[in-house]
């Protein structure tokens, strides 16, 4: 009488399916996830793009949105008038700016932005009180990936977003 069960052919088989299937898909899902990485870091910078515009409306002052792609870091600076200058304020080199990483695989491709009103060592995008900024546009790309502009209008400061 024979016992019910897998012989240890059967068992080698379908182990070596099973590695083979996974080292068919391993590279694949590596890829899904720079993308995703990528995707979310777009949505990330355009988001903070979006909130300092409307940061810049609500308290009425100017927020210069810096990019340094030697750190891979966005940073967000607000900007202290003079005649906004309280003796009991604090002045601008005082406030420590906000600093947002750029995970590794993503990179500041390219940033192109117009003229500012105000200095700045590194691109900036400046958004002002009525809701307009300076204007500009940002290339994020991963390796191997296609990236994403982020465009921001210099009249309205609307920021968009288009897969390149």
């Amino acid at each position: 009488m024979r016992c019910k069960g897998f012989t240890l052919i059967e068992v080698i088989v379908v182990l070596l399916i099973i590695s083979l299937s996974i080292a068919l898909v391993t590279p694949s899902l590596s890829r899904f996830s720079s993308t995703v990485e990528l995707k979310a870091t777009t949505k990330k910078v355009s988001a903070i793009l979006r909130y300092y515009r409307s940061e810049a409306i609500n308290r009425g002052k100017v927020y210069h949105i810096l990019f340094d792609s030697d750190l891979n870091e966005v940073r967000i600076q607000p900007v202290v008038l003079a005649e906004e200058q309280g003796e009991g304020e604090k002045k601008e080199e005082d406030i420590p700016p906000k600093t947002y990483a750029i995970p590794k695989g993503v990179h500041i491709k390219e940033v192109k932005v117009e003229s500012t009103q105000y200095p700045s060592d590194f691109p900036t995008i400046e958004f002002y009180a009525n809701g307009g900024s300076n204007g500009g546009a940002i290339t994020l790309d991963s390796q191997d990936r296609q990236g994403y502009k982020i465009e921001v209008d210099f009249l309205t400061g609307v920021v968009a977003v288009q897969k390149i």
